[in-house]
């Protein structure tokens, strides 16, 4: 018997070439004449679609035009067969990679792929061959699933990095190797081709942050600015206004208070043996401290004239409540300790020429920076101001030395003692957070020469001795406690 059906072709181009300005070919439609009776009679030769398969193989090349009217890009390779056999559909996409300047084409699936689908009416499936749909549906899930796994971690690696850069950019500043280490990573994220755009975005973000050069008009050489005058300075309390004094004293202090890093906060460095050089700046703020308030009491004491003493005691409460104003609670303090000095405090007769509004003023501010119940007040009071601001570092100092004595590092299971590092991370993260908003305050050279003049300074022995001559010590028994005693008594109590 003389088989009346032709040859079926099956044609596959793995590497195409891009598709001109001409039209892809559309596919010619089957015939849906009905098969012969020697088709009928010859099934194991020949293959004759049905009518179900003559509708998919219909809808199948009406998509095909449909995409190719879309995509210039999609080239049909369709051979034209008879109506005894299927038809076979490969589409080429435009793949990312390229070798050199041309782009490789490559297709959606290889001929034996081809073949499964034009025989069993399947989907495009993997380069791998026909399998089951089960298996493809759960293969793309753990795809997906890996693909968002994926991102999600990256993601959170740089969020890792953008909160440590932005609050801790003193550890990139002091260690240059890690800085290096952290650029060359986040390049590497940058040009990978395999990420998100929203990764490649936060990438490039930090990259920016990280490699951002502080201007050097905004670098302060601190030796420099806290070095003493070598004249004296011609200025004094008199000459100075509170709020220029106040301003510059909070210029100084904030200075300092930046510089400290968050290493020297740890183990109670401040107070050990080497503590020039694991905490050099909580010494320097201590130091600046006291030089403050032996200003002030130097500055009260060395006025003989009770008038200029009281004009003294005056204009240091205001410089002091500017201070408060400023949320400079450290400078507060500093002065609040030099009224509370034994050589100022003793002076009766000076304090109570002191106006009642002055007094007022002073004991608010005491008020404030008591030390009773742990620095209560000042806690809220730091807790509700806004930066910028600068703390009394003696409080921190005091929870920091609570918890390292207090506490052990090594639980009783043999495990490092998280809790106890969450409280310290606690305690120095809120000083982090006063530490990262400046004062917008410009340096004025005439008023920090007269805050910085050490020749200004009575040492504590001085001050007491001066304070004496100022004011000596009343006898216990005045000479008007003996008017109503007896001549006798009287005479012999005056020799």
């Amino acid at each position: 018997m003389e088989e009346d059906a032709r040859e079926v072709q099956f044609t596959y181009d793995d590497i195409p070439q891009p598709p001109q300005s001409a039209k892809p070919d559309t596919p010619s439609k089957t015939p849906t004449s009905p098969p012969s009776k020697e088709t009928k009679t010859n099934k194991e030769e020949q293959s004759t679609p049905s009518d179900d398969e003559s509708n998919y193989w219909a809808s199948r090349r009406s998509m095909h035009e449909e995409v190719s009217s879309q995509h210039s890009n999609y080239q049909h390779d369709v051979q034209q067969v008879s109506s005894k056999a299927g038809v076979v559909i490969t589409s080429f996409r435009q793949s990312h990679r390229s070798i050199g300047p041309e782009p490789i084409w490559s297709s959606t699936s290889t001929a034996a792929t081809a073949f499964a689908i034009a025989t069993s009416a399947s989907s495009n499936p993997p380069d791998k061959g026909p399998l089951n749909d089960g298996n493809n549906r759960n293969r793309d899930k753990n795809r997906r699933k890996e693909s968002v796994m994926s991102t999600a971690a990256t993601m959170r690696v740089l969020n890792v990095l953008r909160h440590w850069v932005s609050k801790h950019a003193q550890d990139f500043e002091m260690d240059q190797k890690l800085k290096n280490l952290t650029i060359e990573f986040l390049e590497d994220i940058n040009y990978s081709p395999n990420l998100l755009p929203a990764e490649h975005k936060a990438a490039s973000q930090l990259l920016r942050l990280i490699t951002k050069e502080e201007p050097d008009t905004n670098k302060i050489d601190l030796k420099k600015l806290l070095t003493p005058p070598v004249i004296q300075s011609k200025e004094s309390i008199e000459t100075l206004s509170a709020l220029e004094i106040a301003e510059q004293m909070t210029y100084l202090d904030y200075q300092i208070f930046v510089s400290i890093t968050s290493e020297e906060f740890l183990g109670q460095a401040w107070m050990k043996t080497d503590k020039a050089t694991r905490a050099p700046h909580i010494l320097l703020m201590t130091k600046r401290f006291n030089e403050v308030s032996q200003l002030v009491v130097s500055e009260i004491i060395r006025r003989s004239n009770m008038s200029a003493r009281v004009a003294a005691i005056e204009k240091w409460a205001a410089v002091a409540d500017i201070n408060r104003v400023l949320h400079n609670y450290n400078g507060v303090l500093q002065i609040c300790a030099a009224f509370t000095n034994s050589s100022v405090y003793r002076l009766k007769k000076t304090w109570e020429k002191v106006s009642k509004t002055t007094k007022q003023t002073i004991d608010r501010l005491q008020h404030i920076v008591s030390s009773d119940g742990r620095f209560r007040n000042l806690r809220d009071a730091l807790h509700r101001c806004d930066p910028p601001c600068i703390p009394y570092l003696g409080l921190y100092l005091t929870d920091l030395s609570f918890i390292e004595e207090g506490t052990p590092n090594i639980t009783d299971d043999g495990l490092l003692n998280f809790s106890k590092m969450r409280m310290i991370s606690h305690v120095i993260r809120e000083i982090r957070h006063f530490q990262q908003t400046p004062y917008k305050i410009e340096l004025i050279i005439k008023v920090t020469n007269y805050l910085l003049d050490t020749s200004l300074l009575l040492n504590e022995k001085d001050l007491y001795r001066m304070s004496l001559e100022i004011e000596p010590r009343t006898s216990r028994l005045s000479s008007s406690t003996l008017i109503g005693l007896p001549p006798s008594v009287s005479h012999t109590s005056t020799k």
